[in-house]
């Protein structure tokens, strides 16, 4: 679950301007709708990680964050390190120019607040809680201009060290650079590709022998549906039907949205 597509679904750019309310709200939602299309098909639940953003605050906020998207059914949360809205910045997509990070200690203190709230989270419920994910935003960063790469890989590793499940040091600027990450971190971690980003598109089986263990493609799938409403929409206002032939029938639209299931 993007934080971008969130935002985008509520008409607003990435830029740190829904709630955790906006955000929580749409992780039930899409938690419902997974429950709901497992059962459906009977297929296995397909776990869900959602976007924590800073986890909107100090670290009681980051904890209840936690907990929150834990009893949502999120499998997985992320956390990282850019500065707040209330901390002078403008938080916003990785791979938009601009961000920058809060110091190190808080930093680590977020990661430490959500590895708590994860295990807190098993302590009250007897079931595991959402796996945390520590970003970091130095690489690209206006405090980190010059030494990005190396403050992001520190950043990882003591993420690591404090309990983080898995790493994600965003916006790497090549295969070079993604590689070194992975050499000098230990752990499961995660490589976000952007098409247009600032992040190179590596294969499945690239990205698997450099060493990441997941890869998110976080917009391809909004980028693909907004070009393909605006082609439809041209043609509409050209009174074409050309687009028709890019769409569904009707009768597997109605099954794509759960129809088969009730009726």
């Amino acid at each position: 679950m993007t934080g971008f597509g969130t935002a985008a679904s509520r008409g607003y750019p990435d830029l740190g301007l829904l709630s955790s309310g906006d955000v929580l709200g749409n992780a039930r939602s899409i938690s419902e709708s997974i429950r709901m299309a497992a059962s459906e098909t009977g297929k296995e639940l397909v776990p869900c990680i959602a976007d924590g953003d800073t986890g909107y605050g100090g670290p009681a906020t980051v904890r209840r964050t936690i907990l929150n998207f834990g009893a949502a059914g999120m499998a997985g949360v992320l956390i990282e390190d850019q500065l707040g809205g209330n901390q002078g910045g403008m938080k916003r997509c990785g791979h938009v120019d601009g961000k920058d990070v809060v110091p190190f200690k808080e930093a680590l203190e977020r990661v430490k607040a959500a590895v708590a709230a994860r295990d807190e989270y098993k302590a009250l419920t007897g079931s595991d809680g959402p796996l945390i994910l520590a970003r970091t935003d130095a690489r690209g960063s206006k405090t980190f201009h010059r030494n990005g790469l190396e403050e992001g890989i520190r950043r990882c590793k003591a993420f690591r060290d404090a309990g983080a499940d898995i790493t994600f040091l965003e916006s790497p600027r090549n295969k070079d650079e993604m590689k070194e990450y992975c050499d000098k971190v230990e752990g499961p971690k995660l490589a976000n590709l952007l098409e247009g980003g600032k992040t190179p598109i590596l294969t499945i089986e690239d990205l698997d022998e450099i060493g990441f263990s997941l890869a998110a493609y976080p917009l391809s799938l909004l980028s693909a549906a907004t070009k393909a409403m605006n082609n439809v929409l041209d043609a509409q206002a050209k009174s074409s039907r050309g687009y028709e032939d890019d769409l569904l029938e009707f009768k597997e639209l109605k099954s794509s949205v759960g129809f088969d299931a009730y009726l």
